[in-house]
This record gives structure tokens, sequence and C-alpha cells, in this order.
């Protein structure tokens, strides 16, 4: 199972980039399906799954940043 959350900016002004998490089988690393997830069993390698996390995290654009520049004489 998988699920996409998109970026989004907090209240403190900092952004949350854009990531997906999707449950894998710990065995042989399918993703898990709904029927998966109800039986306990993966249809991939018939084994029993256990929990395992599998995180994709997208990088954003950094915001513009202002630069002072001095002359020296």
């Amino acid at each position: 199972m998988k699920q996409i959350v998109p970026s989004r900016t907090l209240e403190d002004g900092s952004i949350e980039s854009e990531h997906e998490i999707e449950v894998v089988c710990s065995n042989c690393q399918d993703p898990i399906s709904q029927e998966e997830e109800d039986t306990g069993v993966c249809t991939c390698c018939g084994e029993p799954w256990s929990y395992l996390q599998s995180v994709n995290v997208f990088a954003t654009s950094l915001p513009a940043i202002e630069v002072n520049v001095f002359k020296f004489i």
C-alpha cells in the first residue's frame, strides 16, 4: 500500500517536502496489497509478512536568498 503526501507550507513558513510511504514485505520487498494486509500472507513469496516501510522524499526548490554585496574602497 502506497501513501503519497503532497508538499505543504507549515505555519512557521517552512516547507514539508512531498514524500511517499509504501509498506512492503520484509521477506521479498514486494508492495503489500489490501488483500495481503487482511490475510497477513504475501502473495508473492507465500511467507507471513512483517511490517517494513519504504520511504521516498522528493526535493523541493529553495526559496530565493538575499545577498548583500559590499564594495570596499
